[in-house]
């Protein structure tokens, strides 16, 4: 019970103060939060800061190539691909692909957006954005763990070796790069982040495991999005008061988190999951223009993710059928 009050003190700060500073980007400030609460054993800034570093260097990186080669964009989009290549090159094992999700993330967030019309100009807001999220999860998690000291046991997870032919290169630059050059070709930038359960599922290790994750990401994140939206309805009205909404977080995250207390693995991933599948629209439509439900913003998260995600599941069954005819 006390670590589940911990971390929810984390990352319910996080939320409010998302909300009450107006940030560009302010589910990141969330999502560190997550990190920083479930990842980091041990109180100390620097390890925090170098946990969250690879994702904004990434996301600095991209933006000097944005500004460089603003007037031509496949060489964004080649310059990126080859990144994502150079990244799958070196993950080998699961917790690798973990740690570079994120990295892999940002990119692709700035190439989006600084290839779109209506937020090429606030490129350089999203970057401060990024950069004051970091510092502030960092800080709220460093001051509560004063007042809450970590009694975590480190949980030692079990480290799955991925394999790195030229194959799986090749399919995370297929969907991967695919994705990425249908987002800035279209500038849909709703669909974004529906390219982080795109990245896991081509992460694993066989086409039979891409099938298993994009069967989990369906019921974890399109069923987020649903319970998103009955809570968008139930809370509707409470971020209007700092005080109200901080105490209405508070008891989303203590719920969800009392409910990831799972002694088996695999549920408990499932879980966690399903946290930032209900989390993630939960900050980023629910009271964010004025007294609107924000149903449209989740419906439409929810195609799109049905989509992305289907997508990877048809290449999943065709690969694995002619490997099994090869074979």
């Amino acid at each position: 019970m006390f670590e589940i009050i911990r971390k929810t003190l984390i990352i319910a700060l996080c939320l409010v103060l998302s909300k009450v500073l107006h940030l560009q980007v302010g589910i990141f400030l969330v999502l560190y939060g997550i990190i920083i609460a479930n990842n980091c054993p041990v109180n100390r800034l620097p390890v925090m800061l170098r946990i969250l570093a690879p994702s904004f260097l990434a996301a600095v990186g991209a933006s000097f190539v944005n500004q460089i080669f603003s007037a031509h964009p496949f060489i964004i989009w080649t310059l990126s691909v080859v990144y994502f290549d150079h990244i799958r090159k070196k993950t080998d094992t699961s917790v690798k692909a973990r740690s570079a999700i994120f990295p892999l993330f940002n990119v692709i967030f700035i190439d989006t957006f600084a290839n779109s019309s209506d937020f090429v100009l606030v490129v350089p807001d999203l970057i401060r954005d990024l950069l004051v999220s970091i510092f502030l999860a960092s800080a709220i998690a460093y001051l509560v763990n004063l007042l809450l000291p970590i009694k975590l046991k480190k949980i030692q997870t079990p480290v799955v070796t991925l394999p790195v032919s030229g194959a799986e290169r090749l399919k995370i630059l297929i969907l991967v790069g695919g994705g990425l050059a249908f987002l800035m070709l279209n500038e849909v930038t709703s669909a974004t982040f529906c390219l982080v359960p795109v990245i896991t599922s081509v992460m694993q290790p066989t086409y039979g495991h891409m099938k298993k994750e994009v069967e989990k990401r369906i019921i974890t994140q399109v069923g987020g999005c649903c319970s998103a939206m009955f809570l968008s309805i139930l809370f509707m009205g409470t971020e209007i008061n700092v005080a109200t909404f901080f105490l209405v977080s508070f008891g989303l995250v203590f719920t969800l988190m009392k409910w990831c207390e799972c002694p088996d693995p695999v549920e408990r991933s499932i879980h966690n999951d399903a946290v930032l599948g209900i989390l993630v629209p939960f900050q980023l439509y629910i009271g964010k223009y004025g007294n609107n439900f924000g149903l449209d913003l989740i419906a439409l998260r929810t195609v799109e993710l049905v989509l992305a995600l289907g997508v990877v599941y048809c290449v999943a069954i065709m690969l694995g059928k002619n490997q099994l005819a090869r074979t």
